[in-house]
């Protein structure tokens, strides 16, 4: 028997990944909808997804609405790179980068407001952060780039 995430694995790919996603991103969603949004020739394709992702167990149709909306969460592939705050999806590495941002910029302003000559100590402190920031501005940049939609 496999696993769940090997089998959200098989089936988080190409079009039923975008379609998961688009409910991630906008909580329920109709099938003519989705298919408006993400320019899919086909209502029938759109359910033919859709259905993958109910017998799943990832998604579930509200009947009264016709509306369909995430049942479980998914942290697999590029997914498992994105935190969720209500609709919206942000890479990790943008967590990353703000700290090593807001650490950078206060030991700027330590180093500026410093009555004392400038050290090595400091100078490569200020260097350190700099590269730090620039390679996680690179990696979320990268992230982001991945997304499907």
């Amino acid at each position: 028997m496999k696993s769940d995430e090997s089998v959200a694995d098989e089936l988080l790919k190409g079009k039923t990944m975008k379609i998961y996603w688009y409910l991630l991103s906008h909580g329920q969603a109709g099938i003519r909808e989705i298919q408006k949004s993400l320019s899919i020739p086909s209502s029938s394709t759109v359910s033919y997804h859709m259905n993958k992702l109910v017998n799943a167990g990832l998604v579930t149709q509200d009947i009264k609405s016709d509306k369909y909306l995430i049942k479980e969460e998914v942290k697999t592939g590029v997914l498992g790179l994105y935190i969720k705050f209500g609709k919206v999806l942000i890479p990790r590495m943008f967590f990353y980068l703000s700290f090593s941002l807001t650490f950078f910029f206060l030991t700027l302003l330590l180093i500026i407001t410093q009555t004392s000559p400038l050290r090595l100590e400091d100078i490569l402190f200020l260097v350190f952060s700099i590269i730090v920031s620039i390679i996680f501005c690179f990696e979320a940049i990268k992230t982001y780039q991945m997304k499907p939609l």
